[in-house]
Order: structure tokens, then sequence, then C-alpha cells
């Protein structure tokens, strides 16, 4: 991968090797895909589970949300575990935490005993994003982050891919119980993995050559500053809130719309557990094409990654009101459900660079940590919203009021980056004014 990057004042164009991409960022896309099949698998499992357990859809719902509760519990506490543990310490005992706790939820029998293991999921997996974001920052240059950010979030579009027909095949081979445990085994195997490839940081890495080494020291912090009283100037920061409300917004949308959407599905369909599966896939296939094309595409405008959100969220939004509002057959609700799959899913990429931009490197851990559990909120929203305005009926009858939150997070979004453009714009104004008093 070429390192090449005119954009960048003063850089000097140059060939490195690409370990910080196959080693730290590969390893990165893993430890996200397990953590992510491990969140989500539910959603494939929920038919079979409301069918055994006697679950209404407002029940299911709370059950698909349990996760979460745990989830922005560690968020919250994420900045400061991440930043006084190091990342890679952070990851491995998230890693094992969330892969135990999946793995136990095969092994409960009624509605009180799945709430506690979910939650206890959550509490494991909250260590995980803020880990990856100090990766981020300490391995790539500002210029390299929304490919890689994009390259760790694609696990999120792929674990759809991949769980949701192995997910309907171990169902129907064995049970929703044995799918647990089977997708409970890879994130322990994986965390021994973090442990001894990934160092926390690239200039303690022996293994890493010099010349990439170097790069990434020299260019990691370009455009950057670092300076102290880290979590009260990020709790304090009104951006940092418009920022959190605003994923707070998309979030409600995206798992809304991921845990909701085998259900929905199935009801269109009028198929099995293993059809489902599979068409599942098809909308997510879609999102990790986009994902990957709107990572790229935001980099080549570093600076300006604004539209690489609020776009896409609003065309998803607005799809999802078409497959709700336009009349058609399985083929057109599926077509809206994928467009409003990639719309969601393609913000990722840019999501962090934009997020972080401006933030101080000593405090992106607690920046991360608090966008992330206020946004996941919506993780308790989204799926009980669904499911309580589904009342008794199809599922498809409080799906589309998805559409309404997240062209309310697309507004949010532009409106954040007007607020940054108009201070940027007094800031330069001031210091004109600086230069001309000086100069007389």
């Amino acid at each position: 991968m070429s390192t090449t990057n005119p954009t960048v004042p003063g850089h000097r164009s140059a060939q490195v090797p690409n370990a910080r991409w196959w080693r730290v960022g590969g390893l990165l896309l893993i430890s996200y895909l397990v953590a992510y099949i491990d969140r989500t698998n539910m959603s494939i499992a929920a038919p079979a589970m409301s069918k055994e357990l006697g679950l209404d859809a407002s029940a299911m719902g709370v059950l698909l949300s349990a996760f979460f509760w745990g989830y922005v519990v560690s968020l919250a506490l994420a900045g400061l575990v991440v930043t006084r543990l190091g990342a890679k310490r952070s990851m491995v005992i998230a890693l094992i935490v969330f892969g135990l706790a999946s793995a136990a939820t095969g092994l409960t029998h009624d509605f009180t005993q799945l709430i506690i293991v979910r939650v206890i999921l959550g509490l494991g997996e909250g260590l995980v994003f803020p880990a990856i974001t100090i990766f981020l920052v300490k391995w790539f240059p500002s210029w390299e982050r929304g490919r890689a950010s994009g390259l760790s979030l694609l696990a999120i579009p792929i674990s759809a891919i991949i769980m949701a027909p192995m997910g309907g095949w171990l169902i129907g081979a064995w049970d929703y119980r044995g799918m647990f445990i089977v997708q409970g085994v890879p994130p322990v195997v994986i965390a021994f993995l973090v442990l001894f490839l990934i160092k926390d940081d690239p200039a303690k890495d022996q293994r890493l050559s010099d010349a990439e080494r170097n790069f990434i020291l020299e260019n990691r912090a370009s455009g950057e500053k670092e300076q102290g009283g880290a979590w009260r100037d990020v709790y304090l920061n009104p951006r940092i809130w418009l920022i959190s409300i605003t994923y707070l917004l998309w979030l409600t949308g995206l798992y809304g719309f991921n845990q909701w959407l085998p259900t929905i599905l199935t009801e269109a369909s009028k198929q099995g557990i293993q059809a489902v599966g599979w068409l599942t896939t098809i909308p997510f296939v879609f999102a990790a094409v986009g994902m990957y094309f709107a990572s790229r595409q935001s980099d080549k405008h570093d600076g300006r990654r604004t539209p690489f959100i609020a776009i896409p969220i609003a065309v998803s939004g607005l799809a999802l009101l078409g497959q709700h509002f336009v009349p058609g057959n399985l083929a057109v609700d599926i077509v809206f459900l994928s467009v409003a799959c990639v719309g969601l899913h393609s913000a990722f990429g840019p999501w962090w660079p934009w997020a972080l931009e401006g933030v101080p490197r000593n405090q992106t851990g607690f920046a991360s940590s608090f966008i992330l559990s206020v946004g996941n909120f919506g993780g308790i929203i989204g799926p009980i919203l669904v499911g309580l305005l589904t009342g008794g009926g199809a599922v498809s009858q409080g799906f589309y009021a998805l559409g309404y939150v997240l062209l309310g997070s697309a507004v949010l979004a532009a409106l954040v980056a007007m607020r940054r453009r108009k201070r940027l714009a007094a800031a330069e104004a001031r210091a004109r004014d600086a230069a001309v008093a000086a100069a007389i």
C-alpha cells in the first residue's frame, strides 16, 4: 500500500513497509469482527428464542438491548481503564471476558439468566473500540486513519455476512444454544494473538523495520497537539457533546436495523431460519463495499469528511421510510433495506477521524469512550423502540420510525460541521488582525 500523500504539507513521498496494515490493522479487524459477531448473533437467534421462551416483540426488544446496558457502563469507564492499562492489555482482557460470556449465553435457560449474561458480554466489549482508537492514533498518520478505521469497522458488515448464514446453519444443525457456544471460542484464541503480535506503540516494536517505525513516528503527530486537562477538557466540550448526540441518533437507527433485520426478512419472506440467514447477508455485502469506497474517498478529502457522514446517514433514513411507504414485494424490500444498510455503515470509515479531529492525542481515549458511551445508548433505544412501536403486530409496523431518527442524525452532523467552520474562520480572522496589529 502506498504511503504517498501529496495533500499533507511537507510530507515527502516514500515507499515504506506496511506491517502496520497487515499485523496491526488486520488483527484489529479480526478482533472487532469476533466482537461484533458475539454482539449481534442474538438477532439471528431471535425468532427461535422467541418461540422457545415465549417472548413477545417487546420482551425480545429488551433482550436484544441488554448487551448495551453493560456496554454503556463499560464505555463510560473505558477512557480511564484504557489510558491506565494501555490499549493492548485492555484488548486482551476484553476478548477473554466477552468470549466467555458469549459462550455462557448458550448455557442459559430463562429470560433472567440471558439478561445477566448479555450485560456481562457488554461490560467486556466496552474496552474494545476505545483501545482500537488509541492503536489507530499511535500506529497511523492522520491521512491513513480513515482507511485504518474503515478497515477495523469493516467488521460490522462482514460479521453479518459470516454470522447470518453460519448462525442459521448452527441453529438448524443443533440449536441456538450451540451457536452461542461455538461463537464464543474465537475471541479467547484471538486474545493470545493480540498479546504476542501487537505492541502498544511502534517505538516499542522490535519486529518493525526502522523505515516504517521512523515513518510512523515522524508523521503520526502531523497537525496534532498534546495538552493537559484530559478528561475535563473532553467532558465539558460542547462540540464533543453534539458529536455524541449525533452518534446516539445514528446508532439508534443502526442497532434497531441490525437487530431486527432478520425478523423483518422472516416476516417478508415467510422462509425458515437458514433461508433468512442467507437473505440477511445481501444488504451487508453491499454495505461492506460501500464502507471500503467511503473510507478511501474520505481520506482523499482529509479535513472535509462531513459529506461522507451526513449524506449516507440521510440516505439510509430515506430508504427506511421508502421501504415502509412504497408498496412492493420481497425484492423491493431487499433493495430498500440494502440501500439503508449501505448508508448506515458507509459513514463508519470517516466517522472517527472526523469526530476526533482537533482532539489532543493524550485525550483520544477519553474522547472516544465518552462519544461511544453516549452514542451506544442507541443500542438500548433502537431495539426497544421498534419492539414498543410493533406491539403485538408485525415488526414492520415500527421499523420505519428509525428513518426519522437517522434524518435527525444527518442534520445534526451538518450543523456540527457548520459550527466548526465558523469557529475556524473566526480564529483565522483573529490571527490576521493580530498579524496586522503587530506589523503596525
